[in-house]
């Protein structure tokens, strides 16, 4: 008898028990389902706070209270910018930029300034909260819309800016085209400016290009971001532009001044310094220190003392020294090292030790005791030497 109660009894227990872990399982289910509601509710919030801190206008409220002064600041804010339109438009009319899609731009300007007016209609006519707050909504819609066009205007001037420089690249080509005729007639050699006439050209040719594709691809723009996209790229494009431009220029003068100084001759230079050498020839370098040769020809050196070789069709090797045939790059570097080139070459070099030069073209110096029977020494200056010591430590 006690037995049975006592198993009545903890039956009791258990169905007790398991009703209590029920009960404790829907009431976790709830809890989580209103952690859940209040996560999302927060969330919201959030969002709002966030997309507020964003906002130029963080902190206005439109409500009963303020009805009357957002209004009045609603219309101001509409005369503000049908204001700007019209001065920026004033501005695009007088700019110099005369394609077709100047017109199309300040045909949509005029279109965001009938827009913007039409809603200053509905701020005025307001009634309520709801009305004001729809105008409201409305008023930064067409202002987005406006800033669109205005963004495609800085677009259309940046990419004429480039255009003229483009317009000034055509004159340059054919002033150099002029003293390439005007250099053959004088029998001298115009290898170096006819390569860099015909680079020039191409690069040229190829920007313009760009910059069409560019003109078409910014008018069919219509979202805001898109044209800030548009606008950055633009903006290093034509950073890349002067930039090529500059570097250009300095080519050209040095190609120039070249040609100008070359002459047919042989020098001998010993001692400790720099030097840099161009020409048609040959060259023989013994000593101490780097050397980089660069051009077409062939170039013969200490196999283990090459650092960089670069380009250049051919190379063999024998006994230790290696030859290099075409047109690339070479650096070398060592003690007691010869090296030997010929052809149209670039010579840069640094250290101690003789060099032997032969052929047409100029050379600078400096540290290094010169015996001259030909070529046209140049004084190094600081610019030389910078330029010398930044090819050699490439």
């Amino acid at each position: 008898m006690c037995v049975t109660a006592g198993k009545r009894k903890v039956g009791r227990m258990l169905g007790f028990s398991a009703l209590l872990i029920v009960l404790l399982l829907v009431s976790i289910a709830s809890a989580m389902d209103v952690g859940k509601m209040d996560f999302k509710k927060i969330k919201e919030k959030y969002m709002r706070d966030k997309a507020r801190l964003r906002s130029h206008h963080f902190g206005i409220v439109i409500n009963e209270d303020t009805f009357d002064e957002a209004k009045e600041w609603l219309l101001a804010s509409d005369d503000l910018a049908v204001a700007s339109l019209l001065s920026i438009k004033e501005k695009i009319e007088n700019s110099p930029v005369n394609y077709p899609e100047k017109d199309a731009l300040l045909e949509e300007i005029d279109g965001h300034i009938a827009d913007i007016s039409a809603v200053r209609e509905d701020i005025g006519n307001a009634a309520t909260v709801e009305e004001l707050k729809d105008a409201a909504k409305e008023l930064k819609k067409e202002w987005l819309e406006a800033k669109v066009s205005l963004k495609k205007a800085i677009g259309l001037r940046w990419i004429y800016i480039m255009e003229k420089m483009l317009d000034r690249a055509d004159k340059i080509a054919e002033r150099i085209q002029e003293l390439t005729e005007e250099y053959q007639a004088q029998g001298k050699d115009t290898t170096l400016l006819e390569r860099w006439l015909e680079k020039f050209t191409a690069d040229t040719e190829r920007a313009r290009e760009k910059v069409e594709e560019a003109k078409e691809k910014l008018m069919g723009l219509e979202r805001n971001r898109q044209v800030n996209r548009f606008l950055l790229k633009e903006n290093i494009a034509l950073k890349k532009a002067v930039k090529y431009m500059h570097h250009s220029h300095f080519k050209l003068k040095r190609i120039i001044w070249f040609i100008n100084h070359q002459q047919t001759g042989a020098v001998d230079i010993e001692g400790t310094g720099i030097l840099f050498a161009a020409g048609n020839g040959s060259v023989s370098i013994e000593g101490s220190g780097i050397v980089k040769i660069c051009g077409n020809g062939t170039v013969t050196a200490p196999a283990d003392n090459v650092v960089v070789a670069v380009g250049f069709g051919e190379k063999q090797e024998d006994n230790g020294t290696v030859t290099y045939t075409g047109e690339g790059k070479v650096i070398v570097r060592g003690e007691n090292i010869t090296v030997t080139a010929e052809g149209e070459l670039k010579v840069f070099a640094k250290g101690s030790g003789s060099v032997h030069l032969e052929g047409t073209g100029v050379y600078k110096t400096k540290g290094f005791t010169v015996n001259s029977t030909g070529f046209e020494e140049q004084e190094v200056t600081e610019e030389v030497q910078e330029e010398v010591e930044e090819e050699l430590t490439e």
